[in-house]
């Protein structure tokens, strides 16, 4: 996996948005340079902890978060309680995973009863994908859908089912639409039939339900 400087900087209005603003507690799964946890703190929240995959991004996101843990999410011992934070979020990261099914089920256990966690996943439904996979192409590329490092692939029914077989009941879905006008038109001409494929990515509210 590459370092690309320019990502791990970027503030994400639509994260921030749903992010509980009486939370107290956050832990942000690739932290970056701590840009989202800087924020937050900023406005509020006391506490915030991230990991960080890459040495250099981790090293910056130390000088404004809480805590950081340098490693890999899916390998690396956390150092927290269970039951200790109010909101997860995992920006634009499940889709990376050998295993996020798993490492979801681990995270949720961190999560205060009724805590959230926040995830943004990309959709594998996007129509300029669907338009390509008719034309026989699927091109990776640096960034996007089809990023060269994902590893996971998802719908929204993919996501509703990775959320509910861990017992996180999702309460809201945020989606970002990339469509011209034709595409637009042509949902509202079919009623509607296509209106998930306009989406680049969902992003996810979903809270814990029962024990843990």
């Amino acid at each position: 996996m590459s370092f690309d400087s320019s990502y791990f900087g970027e503030l994400r209005p639509e994260i921030v948005a749903m992010i509980p603003s009486d939370c107290k507690s956050v832990f942000d799964v690739g932290c970056g340079y701590g840009t989202l946890g800087r924020y937050l703190k900023e406005h509020g929240i006391p506490n915030v902890s991230g990991i960080e995959i890459f040495p250099e991004a981790a090293a910056e996101a130390g000088k404004v978060l809480d805590t950081v843990i340098q490693g890999n999410i899916e390998t690396t011992s956390l150092p927290f309680l269970k039951n200790q934070f109010d909101c997860i979020v995992c920006a634009d990261v499940l889709e990376h995973l050998v295993n996020p099914w798993k490492t979801l089920g681990s995270l949720k256990c961190y999560l205060k009863p009724g805590g959230c966690i926040v995830a943004s996943i990309p959709n594998v439904g996007f129509h300029r994908i669907l338009r390509g996979l008719m034309k026989g192409q699927w091109r990776y590329a640096k960034s996007g859908v089809l990023d060269r490092t994902h590893l996971r692939f998802f719908t929204l029914e993919g996501i509703e089912s990775l959320f509910a077989e861990n017992k996180l009941q999702i309460v809201k879905i945020d989606r970002k639409i990339d469509a011209g006008l034709n595409m637009k038109l042509l949902n509202l001409f079919l009623l509607g039939a296509i209106r998930e494929s306009l989406v680049i990515q969902y992003i996810i509210k979903a809270v814990r339900v029962g024990q843990c």
